[in-house]
C-alpha cells in the first residue's frame, strides 16, 4: 500500500479508501485485523493495482 502511494498511483485519499476496504474485508471474514491478501484485494478493487 506504502508502495503504490509512493509510486504516485495512490493519493492520500485512495490510501484511506484501501484500508477502509481492507477493513470491511477482515470485517466479513470475522479477522480481528486487515491480512496482506485484504490489503492487496482492496487494492485491486480500487485501481486494478496487484501487490
Amino acid at each position: 500500500l506504502d508502495a503504490a502511494l509512493h509510486r504516485g498511483s495512490l493519493t492520500l485519499r485512495g490510501y484511506d479508501r484501501v484500508l477502509r476496504v481492507a477493513w470491511t474485508l477482515s470485517d466479513l471474514a470475522a479477522r480481528a485485523s486487515p491480512t496482506v491478501s485484504d490489503i492487496g484485494r482492496a487494492l485491486f478493487m480500487k485501481k486494478g493495482i496487484t501487490t
